[in-house]
C-alpha cells in the first residue's frame, strides 16, 4: 500500500498505439535458420490481445501462446483515480518523450493523494 505522497510507476503495452499498427500474423527468419510465426488475436469487449507463436529450426521447433490485457491510458488513469492516485505523467515507454496515440508502450507515474473524508451535507451546513 502506498502511503500519502507515494509514487507508482507504470509500464506496459498501450491499447491505442499497439491497435494502430496492430498485424494479425507475420513471420521472420533468425541468422540461424530458425524461421518464428506469430498469428494474433484481439477483443476489443475484454482487451485481452492472444499471441500464438511457432518456431520451427534446425535445433529446435515448438508452440506457445500468451495473453495479455492491453488498457488505454484512460482506463488506467480512471483505475488510478479508484485507488486515490492521481496521474501526473505519461510517456512513451521508458523514452523521455509524451505519450502518444501512435506509443505501443507507456508508463505512467502517479501519486497516491491526501484521503479526504466527505462529510454528510447536514454536518457541513453547520
Amino acid at each position: 500500500m502506498l502511503t500519502t505522497g507515494g509514487v507508482l510507476v507504470w509500464h506496459g503495452g498501450s491499447r491505442d498505439g499497439i491497435m494502430s499498427r496492430f498485424l494479425e500474423r507475420d513471420w521472420w527468419q533468425t541468422r540461424d535458420g530458425t524461421l518464428y510465426a506469430q498469428e494474433r488475436r484481439f477483443d476489443p469487449l475484454s482487451g485481452v490481445l492472444t499471441v500464438e507463436s511457432r518456431w520451427a529450426g534446425s535445433k529446435d521447433s515448438g508452440h506457445r501462446e500468451h495473453r495479455i490485457r492491453l488498457y488505454t491510458a484512460t482506463r488506467l488513469a480512471e483505475l488510478c483515480a479508484n485507488a486515490g492516485l492521481i496521474v501526473e505523467s505519461a510517456y512513451d515507454g521508458w523514452r523521455d518523450r509524451p505519450l502518444s496515440q501512435r506509443s505501443s508502450e507507456m508508463l505512467l507515474v502517479a501519486r497516491k493523494q491526501r484521503v479526504t473524508r466527505k462529510l454528510p451535507a447536514r454536518e457541513r451546513r453547520r
